[in-house]
């Protein structure tokens, strides 16, 4: 067996490649068995899948290894949003929460994110004893437990949605949603018509193939086309495994994501809500949003990426709102992992008070440009000429230069704040172009540079 190791948020990759195959999986629910031993914990795991074709059966190879000794309990959530899984291990008790999804990425990935008992995700600490326990000695472990148990985890997080929004109503207001053919097509779509709005629907036929093809977070250019067409008030849309989404003005553009943060951060601000005036931002959001929220007393905390990260973030500094520029929005007064429909039904409510175009204006961002660089294995930033040299050279051009790896992909990712875009691009241009003769140097394969 080999090595299985975590990235920023979970496991991911190829379907049929290591680790994402059965018997990594099977090695994973040993692991997670004897971590649960291990810490005195009941093992009790409740797993749900996005609507990928290999997600029952990694499920499936999951459980096999997680009961392999007769032990334990197992309850099959089906297919269900990654956030309704960390809604039912939290609300029933369980020790452990698994959910087999990729997120953005196509349906020849595969993956699983872990969550606590109390419905937040392992620390990087606790995955790094989970991959301690994987043994190369195990092969795969038939399952001898009866004790397996299905319930239809949507429906679960359906009705206690809608009892936790009993006091809305959006009055047959006509709003865009795609859900990515994922596995909020299951839920959102149900809810938000329950809780009165018309719905034009986009990305709801999911096939086990199709989840994020030409739709849902990452490909959403077609949502304001359907607003115009069809009148809608707002329009909105779903990654593969609904734990983010992206929302779209009166007018039919694009909100960003740190100007998410900030309508929703201004708003608990007035309301007497933002604990301790503090909103905890990764260090991939604008610098901007940290000016505009300082002018009404507000403060950024920012972390490392990723939206784990954000939430012990949160638990440090005791507030309660903070995020990813991505879309993922933690509000820990209601959920403790980003729940795309729960803040999307929070920004509706928000606008029926305001529109959101005229709370958008409030937010100043700086001029920014983004782009990734393809790279066969990464070599330690501090190696890299391009960090240090760059950004002494352009210190004075820049007000920002942020650069990283992927958690999840080999991609050496860049980020440029300067006084106006075409600086912006001109400096990143010039910065990736540094770090592709810097990977070339050490004679490592580096794919075609993208930006955006």
């Amino acid at each position: 067996m080999h090595s299985i190791h975590f990235g920023t948020d979970g496991i991911r990759g190829k379907v049929g490649e290591w680790p994402i195959t059965a018997e990594a999986f099977n090695g994973i629910g040993q692991a997670c068995c004897a971590w649960l031993k291990a810490n005195n914990l009941d093992l009790k795991v409740a797993i749900g899948w996005d609507t990928r074709a290999s997600g029952c059966a990694l499920a499936h190879a999951f459980a096999q290894g997680f009961l392999g000794e007769g032990m334990g309990h197992v309850t099959f959530l089906n297919i269900t949003p990654t956030p309704a899984v960390a809604h039912f291990v939290e609300r029933e008790g369980f020790s452990l929460g698994v959910a087999i999804t990729a997120s953005h990425n196509p349906s020849t990935d595969n993956g699983l994110k872990l969550f606590h008992q109390g419905g937040y995700k392992l620390r990087k600490e606790e995955e790094a004893c989970i991959e301690s326990w994987m043994n190369p000695q195990w092969g795969t472990s038939p399952s001898t437990s009866p004790h397996i148990h299905e319930i239809n985890g949507s429906d679960y997080y359906i009705e206690h949605t809608l009892s936790d929004y009993d006091y809305l109503n959006f009055g047959g207001r006509k709003i865009v949603l795609d859900t990515a053919n994922g596995a909020t097509v299951f839920t959102s779509l149900p809810i938000l018509k329950s809780l009165g709005l018309e719905l034009i629907a986009m990305g709801d036929e999911p096939t086990g193939e199709n989840i994020n093809l030409r739709c849902g977070s990452e490909c959403c250019e077609g949502i304001t086309k359907k607003m115009q067409e069809s009148g809608a008030w707002l329009g909105m849309a779903h990654d593969g495994d609904g734990d983010r989404v992206v929302l779209f003005d009166e007018l039919g553009n694009r909100l960003d994501g740190d100007e998410v943060l900030g309508i929703i951060a201004l708003d608990k601000f007035k309301k007497r809500q933002l604990n301790r005036n503090k909103l905890v931002v990764t260090e991939q959001s604008n610098s901007g949003l940290d000016w505009t929220l300082k002018n009404f007393g507000i403060r950024t905390i920012r972390t490392e990426v990723g939206d784990r990260e954000v939430y012990y973030g949160m638990v440090a500094h005791d507030a309660n709102v903070g995020g990813e520029s991505s879309g993922h929005v933690i509000l820990r007064d209601i959920a403790k992992t980003g729940d795309g429909l729960r803040i999307a039904i929070e920004l509706m409510h928000m606008a029926l008070e305001q529109p959101l175009v005229e709370r958008r204006k409030i937010i100043t961002l700086f001029p920014k440009a983004e782009g990734a660089l393809g790279v066969a294995s990464k070599i330690p930033i501090t190696q890299l000429q391009c960090a240090k040299l760059f950004e002494k050279n352009h210190h004075r051009d820049a007000n920002r230069m942020y650069m990283r790896y992927s958690g999840t992909e080999n991609k050496l990712r860049f980020l440029v704040e300067a006084a106006t875009d075409a600086l912006c691009t001109q400096i990143l241009a010039q910065w990736m172009h540094e770090a592709r003769l810097d990977f070339e140097r050490y004679k490592i394969m580096v794919n075609q540079c993208v930006t955006y």
